[in-house]
C-alpha cells in the first residue's frame, strides 16, 4: 500500500513539473504581449506607394489618405456652424496672412486676399470626415490639412487676380512653406491646363500647381494615384 501511495505521489510530482514547464512559456509570452501592447503603436497613414520619407511627413500622408478615401476637393464636405465655424474662419485668417508673405505671390492675388481679410463677416466653413477644413472669406477659398494645419489649396476670384511673374519661384516658396521641399525628386511636369505650372514628386505622389486664368488664381497641393 505504501509503495502504491509513493508511486502515485511520484507521478503527481512528475505531472506538476510537466504542467509547470508548459505554463512557463505561456506566462513569459503573456508578459511580453502585455509589454508589447502597452507601447504606443502608430497606424501607417499610407501604403508603400509613398517613400518612407513621404510617409513620415504628416502633410503628405494626410493628403494621400484623403485622395484615396474621398477623391478630389469637391467631395465630402459638411457645413460648420456656430463656434466651430468661427474658429475655422479665425484660423484661416492667420493662414492667409502667412500666404500673403510669399514673396512671389502675384499682386492681384495678394490684393484679393487682403480684401477678404478686411471683411468683417465670418464667412462660411466646411469640414470633411478626415478633418480637412474649407473656409470661404469673400472671393477667397482656403483648404487646410488637419494634422499640421498647413494650407493645401488657395483659390481667389475676381478681375484683379493675375499670374505670378515667376511661377516656379512661387512654387519653390510654396514647397518650403509646406515642408515638402525635402522630397528629392521634384520635377516640372507638362499640363494641358491654360496658365498652369506644375511640379510633381513621385516619391510623395504629390503635385503642386499654380494657375491663373479667367479671373481665377489657384495655388494647390494635391495627391495623385
Amino acid at each position: 500500500m505504501r509503495r502504491r501511495l509513493k508511486s502515485a505521489g511520484l507521478w503527481l510530482l512528475v505531472l506538476a513539473l510537466a504542467a509547470g514547464s508548459m505554463a512557463l512559456p505561456w506566462m513569459v509570452c503573456r508578459g511580453y504581449d502585455r509589454e508589447l501592447f502597452a507601447q504606443p503603436r502608430t497606424r501607417p497613414a499610407t501604403d508603400l506607394a509613398l517613400s518612407a520619407a513621404a510617409r513620415e511627413n504628416g502633410f503628405v500622408s494626410q493628403l494621400y489618405e484623403r485622395q484615396r478615401l474621398l477623391g478630389g476637393w469637391s467631395e465630402g464636405w459638411e457645413p460648420l456652424e456656430g463656434e466651430a465655424a468661427g474658429a475655422a474662419a479665425e484660423n484661416a485668417r492667420g493662414t492667409l496672412l502667412e500666404l500673403m508673405a510669399l514673396e512671389n505671390l502675384p499682386d492681384g492675388a495678394r490684393q484679393t486676399v487682403g480684401e477678404a481679410l478686411a471683411q468683417s463677416s465670418q464667412g462660411q466653413a466646411w469640414q470633411d470626415e478626415m478633418g480637412f477644413v474649407r473656409v470661404r472669406l469673400g472671393d477667397v477659398y482656403l483648404i487646410t490639412e488637419p494634422v499640421t494645419g498647413l494650407p493645401a489649396r488657395l483659390s481667389a476670384y475676381g478681375a484683379a487676380v493675375d499670374a505670378p511673374a515667376d511661377p516656379l519661384a512661387l512654387l519653390d516658396q510654396w514647397r518650403a512653406l509646406l515642408g515638402v521641399d525635402t522630397l528629392p525628386d521634384w520635377e516640372e511636369t507638362e499640363t494641358a491646363q491654360a496658365g498652369a505650372t506644375e511640379l510633381r514628386s513621385q516619391q510623395g505622389r504629390l503635385r503642386l500647381q499654380v494657375c491663373a486664368a479667367h479671373e481665377a488664381f489657384l495655388l494647390e497641393a494635391a495627391s495623385f494615384s
